[in-house]
């Protein structure tokens, strides 16, 4: 075998492992738009992405296979073995992990999946054990069955050069490479190129997962302030200040009978709007809350920031906007260097405690809330629950909504601040209640008709008089939904308790984040701390928005409608409403100055 040859081959080899995960991308993921139009659609847009990668791992065969121009006798296979192992090792999982992730999370796997390497367990309750094993046997064997091929293709050792033909041929190949790793239209390949579909997973499909991997690699290990820069600093920074003005302490509209209330927040876990029908979600699924929405002030217009549980905590809890290749939480050198509203409210001589039903050692989320002024955190340790009455997360919500209970109306201190996360309405769906028969619609009844039940019971007990209670979603449910819809990002946002001074509908845009500034405001408590977080009722809140992030994007909704863009692409991907190139270009703005910041948190 020629030298020429060999290199042509493996450059064709790995092209076709490409084109091949591709295809069983799109039967598993895509199964309504895998019509043979789309799948060579799909093939033909991101070819010249899955040439560029193949290129770029063929270029360290190139070189061993260049030493045996001068060096015949060189053992290429023992060389180049090694290499072909540990390379179709990376290619083969991070393709099927990408394909088998895709179908759950909905959007390219990246580096970001290293954030939670350490809760390998949390992310194991979501799936049964017979479908991981499916998963990681069918890795397994293609990559043995990659490994062999990659290995015998590759020779002993290649004959010598003996007039020098070989190696003026040898040099032009190796100069294709470089062409083809750059693009082989004359123009630098990017994501962008295989945007081509109306249908963001078909976009998806023709990305190379492998590509896409290395590229969020390699802006992960940027400093934060490097990545995701799209304009100078002094623009940035104008367009970000008139987004997020200071002095918003005031408040045009009085929602409570007190300033010092005791607070409860209750955080439901994926409990996005789409599953309320008073915010335009399905039908029936839950009554309890669209009960409660009646009796006190429901924000009608409330988005999460994020899609992640961890994600959402940090916004909610601490006024902080969410990073689509951070998480905070997770990130111990920045822990205590951002505001809490445990922290805050404890400087008013409040007692902070925070219950979970599941393992708060989990994410991290332990050292967050206790760093973020939570004087104690009650976990599914500190609750006696009968591990037949355990589910995949923990303690199921009728069990820590009954000792939450408990626990409140037994409180001897006057003033106090209590925050709590329901567990339930989350994958595997495992729910003790069976009122409707979609197993995803009745979770998210069973933690409506315990929430509801919780209510009703405390608002017939002296420690409802003066209490607010703040309830809204950590983020969305994937449910029928993907990060391009911005239903995904819609949730509920409800004040009710006896310290609330009428119900009332509130439906100017708020975000996760502006729960604190909003809240401390009302109490008459400065919030100068928090400047991600808006108090949406005061008079200097004069451009109402919305921001989020999730992996492989960002959206940015106000008035005049919505656009989501691609992170790695720079695509708009999603667009709603008048065609506003301003919405573009705040989006940018928030999302590096937001990048600028971390370095004064410690990051």
């Amino acid at each position: 075998m020629s030298r020429v040859l060999y290199i042509f081959r493996m450059v064709m080899f790995f092209a076709v492992i490409s084109l091949l995960g591709k295809v069983a991308f799109m039967l598993y993921n895509a199964e309504e738009h895998c019509s043979l139009q789309n799948t060579f659609g799909i093939l033909l847009a991101g070819l010249p992405l899955d040439l560029s990668l193949a290129a770029l791992l063929t270029v360290p065969v190139w070189v061993v296979t260049a030493v045996s121009l001068y060096y015949p006798r060189t053992p290429l296979r023992a060389i180049l073995s090694p290499y072909l192992v540990l390379v179709l090792l990376f290619f083969i999982v991070v393709t099927v992990g990408d394909i088998v992730m895709y179908h759950h999370w909905k959007f390219k796997l990246d580096a970001s999946i290293f954030n939670y390497m350490s809760s390998p367990g949390a992310a194991g309750a979501s799936a049964p054990a017979v479908y991981i094993i499916t998963c990681i046997s069918s890795a397994v064997l293609a990559a043995l069955v990659a490994i062999i091929i990659a290995v015998m293709m590759t020779p002993k050792r290649m004959p010598e050069d003996r007039n020098g033909v070989s190696r003026t041929n040898f040099l032009a190949i190796g100069a294709l490479l470089c062409f083809t790793i750059w693009g082989i239209s004359g123009h630098r390949c990017t994501e962008a190129s295989a945007y081509e579909f109306p249908h963001i997973v078909l976009n998806h499909a023709a990305v190379n997962p492998v590509r896409h991997m290395l590229h969020s690699l390699w802006i992960y290990q940027q400093a934060p302030e490097k990545q995701f820069r799209s304009m100078d600093d002094e623009t940035c920074n104008k367009l970000v200040d008139d987004l997020y003005p200071g002095h918003m302490d005031d408040i045009t509209d009085t929602l409570l009978l007190t300033t010092r209330p005791n607070i409860l927040t209750i955080q439901l876990e994926s409990f996005g709007a789409s599953f309320v029908e008073a915010l335009g979600g399905a039908e029936g699924v839950t009554p309890e809350l669209c009960r409660w929405m009646q009796k006190g002030v429901n924000f009608t217009n409330a988005w999460s920031n994020s899609f992640r549980t961890d994600r959402g905590t940090v916004s909610a809890l601490s006024g902080y906007l969410s990073y689509p290749t951070y998480s905070l939480m997770m990130e111990d050198d920045c822990l205590g260097r951002f505001p809490g509203l445990a922290s805050t409210l404890t400087a008013f001589g409040y007692r902070t405690d925070y219950m979970y039903g599941g393992n708060s050692e989990g994410m991290n989320k332990r050292k967050y809330l206790l760093s973020s002024g939570f004087r104690k955190v009650w976990d599914i340790n500190d609750i006696d629950v009968p591990e037949e009455e355990r589910d995949a997360w923990g303690a199921n919500d009728s069990i820590s909504f009954l000792r939450l209970y408990n626990m409140l109306t037994s409180r001897t201190d006057s003033t106090w601040y209590f925050a709590y996360q329901s567990i339930s309405s989350h994958e595997p769906w495992n729910v003790p209640y069976h009122r409707l028969d979609n197993e995803v619609h009745n979770a998210f009844a069973y933690t409506d008709h315990c929430l509801g039940t919780f209510l009703d019971s405390l608002s017939r007990t002296p420690v409802w008089d003066n209490l607010l209670v703040v309830i809204f979603a950590d983020h969305g449910s994937m449910y029928q939904l993907d990060y391009q819809h911005p239903m995904f990002f819609r949730m509920p946002l409800l004040m009710v308790g006896g310290a609330v001074r009428e119900p009332k509908r509130l439906g100017v845009f708020v975000s996760q984040s502006d729960i604190v500034a909003t809240l401390l405001a009302q109490m008459q408590i400065g919030s100068e701390d928090y400047s991600w977080s808006r108090n949406v009722l005061s008079k200097n809140y004069r451009y109402p928005f919305v921001y989020a992030t999730y992996p492989s994007g960002m959206l940015f909704a106000d008035s005049t409608g919505v656009t989501m863009m691609d992170l790695q692409s720079g695509c708009v991907v999603y667009s709603a409403g008048k065609e506003d190139d301003d919405r573009v270009l705040r989006t940018k703005a928030i999302l590096q100055r937001s990048y600028n910041k971390l370095k004064e948190i410690g990051l």
